[in-house]
C-alpha cells in the first residue's frame, strides 16, 4: 500500500511539472531549473549527513544533468561576456558537486548551493 501511494505521489508530482512546463515561457522555465537545480542540492547534502549514500547519488546526478542543460541552453553569440560568466559559474557549480559527492562533504556541497541560490536570484530580478 505504501509503495502505490509512493508511486501516485510521484505520478501527480510528473503531471504537475509537465503541465507547469508546457505552459512556462523560456525566463521561466530557467527559473524553474532553477528550482530543481537547489532542491537537488540541498537533498543531496542531507543524504551526505544521512549516510543515505543511494539518495545522494541520485540527487547529484540530478544537480549535474540540470547543470548541463543550463549550461547547453547558453547562447555564446548573443550572450557575450554574461554566457562566459554564467558558463564558468556552472563549470565551478559542477566541479564542487562533483567533489563533495566523491568526498562525501556536505560542506563543500552547501557552499556550492550557496553559489546556485546566487546565481538564482539574479536571474529572478531579471524580468523579461
Amino acid at each position: 500500500m505504501m509503495m502505490q501511494a509512493m508511486r501516485a505521489r510521484q505520478q501527480y508530482a510528473a503531471i504537475d511539472t509537465a503541465t507547469r512546463t508546457e505552459q512556462a515561457n523560456p525566463h521561466r522555465l530557467i527559473e524553474m531549473l532553477y528550482d530543481e537545480l537547489l532542491s537537488a542540492l540541498r537533498q543531496a547534502g542531507i543524504a551526505i549527513d544521512r549516510g543515505d549514500l543511494a539518495m545522494k547519488s541520485s540527487r547529484i546526478s540530478r544537480a549535474l544533468s540540470i547543470l548541463h542543460g543550463l549550461e547547453s541552453s547558453l547562447d555564446f553569440n548573443r550572450g557575450g561576456s554574461v554566457a562566459e560568466s554564467l558558463s564558468s559559474a556552472y563549470g565551478y557549480l559542477r566541479q564542487e558537486t562533483i567533489a563533495a559527492g566523491r568526498d562525501n562533504d556536505s560542506r563543500r556541497l552547501a557552499a556550492a548551493t550557496e553559489a546556485a541560490v546566487g546565481l538564482s536570484n539574479a536571474w529572478r530580478q531579471i524580468r523579461p
